[in-house]
């Protein structure tokens, strides 16, 4: 072994760093962010679904694609929602944020208006960013 170093190590295989430190991860934060989503996902089940009977019992037909799609935009809200409460963010929050004004009256009366401006330029200029993708495919 003529080329080995006095340790037993050939210094032509060998890597030298430095090294980074691997990331550990926090066990504790990853299970109770698991929880905190799972507890959002059964709030939002909680509050969908008897929605969702109600407006069959009320000759909603819930079968179609376009109720299907709406009640899954519900469901993201209702999970935003819940995420918001328990410190996290949802990328809902900012749509939200950006199509619901709040507006005061007064201390104790305050409501919140649909912003349909807002709405149609979003929808424009996705229509926009739609027809780019199309002509690049």
């Amino acid at each position: 072994m003529a080329d080995d170093n006095d340790k037993g190590i050939n210094n032509d295989n060998v890597v030298k760093g430095p090294w980074k430190r691997v990331k550990t991860v926090n066990q504790a934060k990853t299970n109770k962010i698991t929880e905190d989503m799972g507890f959002s996902d059964e709030v939002a089940e909680s509050v969908m679904i008897p929605m969702i009977h109600g407006l069959l019992e009320n000759g909603v037909d819930i079968k179609t694609d376009e109720f299907v799609q709406e009640v899954g935009f519900l469901n993201e809200i209702v999970k935003s929602m819940m995420y918001r409460h328990l410190g996290y963010t949802h990328p809902m929050q900012v749509f939200i944020r950006a199509l619901m004004l709040t507006k005061k009256e007064n201390v104790e009366d305050v409501y919140a208006t649909f912003n349909h401006d807002k709405l149609d330029e979003m929808v424009i200029a996705l229509g926009k960013n739609l027809d780019k993708e199309s002509k690049d495919d």
